[in-house]
């Protein structure tokens, strides 16, 4: 017979509505009720609740603990009859099931008396009880470790949905420094932040609340429009190409149908109208109405187009995919390296906020990148700005990874920016002879120093706009 189907799908349904209500209770009776009002976080706990549910669901589908057990029990339900001798191990096999349950056995009361004259009608009836009773019995079980499952994996949900909580009413209370609502940090969430990580995201919050000065730098730099700045003169050589030009007073060729007032160009089914006086009138007030249906002819001439990159660049909108090159090395340890992530974090979640594509280089002497697209998490970008090299400072490789960047087809119109001390060397010739062509073709550069110096000690051609920020007075400087 079919193998015993203990685990129903209604069955699993109630049991999972049970334990979403309870879930939703105690969230209700807890200090973080407040955010079941918010439209988006309900939305987001909603979210997270089915999700919990499909999974709880999935794991139930797995074997359940009975399974030596209904085994035994798909056995006995196999057979059509049994002898004395084997319904009295199929009573001491749910015998065995009950004590396993906690369930006392009542002595005496499926005891076969072999001695006994048993008739081959009562043996059926007595075997025919016990199936169903053990079937019962099994079944509850399962309904019983179903429920029990269930509500443990509530328990560590519960947990998680608090935590989740709990971070973001932390981190909404940062929502001005970074000109967002509380939205951002709940569509841009996992849910996956650590306390760790919370105190990283406040500590990078209280000093962007804290300095207005660099709130303005933030803001400056994350407008991406470049040109409210005035860019160096370049020597652009307009790209020309040979094209092949429609023209529309040169009729030779049929490119399709319009509409028009040209009786040698009217369709056959449209002339065909002058054939019956009823529909003349019909064909008149087409033709007035220049509404006649005739074929569309053109032509082609050579020509030459002229094609300015900056002025591509500009007709593809000023907000352009980002680049970042933060500097975590030694040198900047301590304050200047706080002060670049607080940077580095504000302009991440602009981006996300507004859909920018933005690629993030961690850098020292060694690099790891971290590409930011659409559907990823605030809990990444976190992660990512709390890694930290301090070692060396070689900007080289990190300016190589943007150039090799730049020629991706997602960032090939992007901006590069660089948040360092600038304690480093220059670049070598082939790399800023890369850079000036990527310039050309409308790639704006931009630097922000943290420091009380300046940075004359780098090619001059290769930042478009640089920014000083003083640390010791908390003042913003540009530089021409």
């Amino acid at each position: 017979m079919p193998k015993l189907k203990l685990q129903s799908a209604q069955q699993t349904a109630n049991a999972l509505t049970a334990v979403t209500d309870q879930l939703y209770e105690e969230l209700r009776q807890s200090t973080l009720k407040h955010w079941l009002d918010d439209e988006k976080a309900a939305k987001k706990i909603d979210e997270k609740v089915h999700a919990w549910a499909y999974q709880a669901k999935s794991s139930l589908d797995q074997q359940h603990p009975y399974q030596a057990v209904q085994q035994q029990l798909e056995a006995w339900l196999e057979k059509k009859a049994v002898s004395g001798i084997e319904l009295e191990l199929m009573q001491q096999q749910f015998q065995d099931f009950q004590q396993g349950l906690g369930i006392p056995v009542l002595g005496g009361v499926w005891q076969f008396q072999q001695n006994a004259v048993q008739s081959k009608t009562a043996l059926h009836l007595q075997f025919q009880l016990l199936q169903e009773k053990w079937q019962r019995k099994l079944t509850e079980a399962v309904a019983q470790w179903e429920f029990e499952q269930l509500a443990l994996q509530r328990d560590a949900f519960l947990d998680e949905i608090k935590d989740f909580l709990a971070a973001l009413q932390k981190m909404a209370k940062h929502k001005d420094a970074f000109g967002a609502d509380t939205g951002i940090f709940i569509d841009y969430s996992k849910g996956q932040l650590t306390e760790q990580d919370v105190q990283q995201f406040e500590m990078w919050s209280n000093y962007l609340a804290q300095d207005k000065a660099l709130q303005k730098l933030c803001q400056i730099m994350g407008s991406a429009e470049p040109s409210k700045y005035k860019r160096k003169p370049l020597a652009v050589n307009p790209v020309q190409a040979q094209q092949a030009l429609p023209d529309q007073r040169a009729f030779e060729e049929i490119t399709g149908i319009h509409l028009s007032q040209h009786l040698n160009l009217a369709l056959p089914s449209e002339l065909a109208l002058l054939s019956d006086p009823d529909l003349q009138i019909l064909f008149d007030l087409k033709y007035l109405e220049s509404n006649l249906l005739g074929f569309h002819l053109q032509g082609e001439q050579s020509g030459r187009v002229i094609d300015d990159p900056r002025r591509t660049r500009k007709m593809r909108g000023e907000k352009g995919p980002m680049i970042l090159c933060l500097d975590t090395s030694g040198s900047m340890h301590g304050q200047p390296e706080l002060i670049a992530k607080a940077i580095s974090l504000y302009l991440a979640m602009q981006a996300m906020k507004s859909k920018r594509p933005m690629h993030i280089i961690n850098f020292s002497t060694n690099l790891t990148a971290l590409e930011l697209q659409q559907g990823d998490a605030l809990d990444d970008v976190i992660h990512f700005l709390s890694q930290s090299f301090h070692g060396g400072t070689d900007i080289v490789p990190a300016m190589q990874h943007a150039a090799d960047m730049l020629r991706q087809p997602n960032f090939s119109h992007a901006d590069v920016l660089v948040i360092s001390d600038f304690i480093m060397g220059g670049l070598p010739p082939e790399l800023m002879e890369g850079i000036e062509q990527l310039q050309q073709q409308g790639v704006g550069f931009y630097a922000a120093a943290i420091g009380n110096f300046r940075i004359d000690h780098l090619n001059d051609a290769l930042f478009d706009h640089q920014w000083v920020y003083q640390a010791n007075t908390g003042k913003v400087e540009q530089l021409n």
